[in-house]
């Protein structure tokens, strides 16, 4: 498949003019005439109006902003019809916050290759008309966890065809589908999946490792809902929903010892 070659309006608001120039100077040199800037904000005074004028696809936004935040600002400004990518330096566990939200972020200082990534990430949102408004967490809520290190319990999942909140107690499992997965949830009274473009091994890093356990290479499995481990040979254990998922064989003894530990037996 051609990649899209359409140009994207974007703005970029960060309070330091240098890391403007710089994020400006990288985009034009290495993401090229993809990317349109049509203006450059050093606060969110500026920034509104610049949007207004402008009214871009995308921003990039620095999230420590003088007077106001960036999730502040983006609560004010809603509704909101532009994509958002946080430029930011935060540490490891805003970052959590960030995916488990599916919010889209680059971090500073920049990396060419990540930029690329999360160019590509947003020209793919925008062909599909995704906005952020479309997850269901507000941009306050969001400065709350990240501020206050909440303690998260649910996961923004998302395809082509839009967007699943759920908590982590309602997924069944996770299976690999070369680099997307296929996850299988509990919501609305109902079995559910959705396929996303991330990886396994990203929701095996992503989700309570107390409760979740790779039984395969292909299966990443909540154990809360394990109903029965097959004793015939067969290397299968039953989740909630009937559904029948192979246990590798070199892991059902270490599956076994993890059940015990976390009193699932």
């Amino acid at each position: 498949m051609a990649k899209d070659r359409s140009v994207t309006k974007v703005i970029i608001i960060d309070d330091e003019k240098k890391a403007c120039t710089n994020l400006k100077n990288i985009l034009t040199e290495y993401v090229g005439p993809e990317i349109n800037i049509a203006g450059m904000a050093y606060s969110t005074k500026d920034a509104e109006e610049l949007i207004k004028k402008h009214e871009p696809e995308a921003v990039f936004l620095d999230i420590e902003m003088p007077h106001e935040n960036a999730f502040h600002f983006l609560d004010r400004m809603s509704p909101i019809n532009f994509e958002v990518v946080f430029v930011t330096a935060y540490d490891d566990y805003a970052v959590r916050a960030f995916r488990l939200n599916a919010i889209d972020y680059i971090l500073k200082p920049i990396s060419i290759q990540e930029l690329r990534i999360a160019v590509e990430k947003l020209k793919d949102k925008l062909r599909y008309k995704k906005i952020m408004g479309d997850i269901n967490t507000s941009y306050t809520q969001l400065s709350d966890l990240v501020s206050n290190k909440v303690r998260q319990h649910k996961i923004t999942l998302k395809d082509s065809a839009g967007s699943e909140v759920v908590d982590f107690k309602d997924i069944y499992f996770v299976e690999a589908q070369s680099s997307y997965s296929r996850i299988v949830f509990f919501k609305d009274k109902a079995i559910k999946e959705i396929t996303t473009s991330n990886p396994l091994a990203e929701y095996e890093e992503l989700l309570p490792q107390d409760v979740f356990y790779r039984i395969h290479r292909s299966f990443l499995v909540n154990c809360a809902h394990i109903k029965k481990i097959l004793n015939d040979g067969s290397n299968q254990l039953i989740i909630e929903g009937n559904q029948i998922l192979p246990v590798s064989r070199r892991r059902q003894a270490s599956l076994l010892q993890f059940l015990e530990t976390n009193d699932y037996v």
